[in-house]
């Protein structure tokens, strides 16, 4: 008949087995990510010698004080509105499409493109004016800046009526 266990030994490891074994344990990753860890290792790199680390080493060592100067920098009287307009300019560029903004920015890139050109920048009197508008160009700029100022105008009418 077999005796009955009254006693359990647990086995526990002394010092240098967890350090060998937590060795072991790092090793297994380093051999499995090898890759990643040189491609990391190149990034760090880069970083360093670009005075990256260095920077971000001064910020972590210095974030009591730096804290305290971001803190008053954001509680100073214009920088409330600063967050705000920020704010109100991203939400207006997600309202935009991007395909109707992309031909806007085109036209304003000619555009700057003729004025920065000083061969053709010459004088034009009331009857070179007069007769730009013949131009399909010009014309074309001139309707979509009206079509502009309406929609501009429009704007401003209904924000102010949400103000009243």
């Amino acid at each position: 008949m077999a005796k009955a266990i009254t006693n359990i030994e647990k086995y526990i490891k002394n010092k240098d087995e967890e350090k060998q074994e937590s060795i072991q344990q790092v090793l297994d990753a380093v051999s499995e990510n090898s890759e990643a860890l040189i491609t990391f290792m190149d990034i760090l790199k880069e970083l360093h010698e670009f005075g990256v680390l260095d920077i971000v080493q001064g910020a972590l060592k210095n974030r009591e004080e730096i804290g305290v100067i971001a803190v008053s920098q954001v509680n100073q009287p214009g920088m409330h509105h600063i967050m705000k307009n920020g704010m109100n300019a991203i939400q207006f560029l997600a309202k935009l499409e991007p395909d109707k903004m992309n031909t806007i920015l085109q036209g304003v890139e000619h555009g700057i493109e003729r004025l920065a050109d000083t061969q053709n920048n010459k004088s034009l009197g009331f009857f070179g004016m007069g007769k730009a508008m013949f131009d399909p160009n010009v014309s074309l700029a001139l309707g979509s800046m009206v079509n502009f100022m309406r929609g501009m105008g429009e704007g401003m009418n209904e924000t102010g009526k949400d103000h009243q």
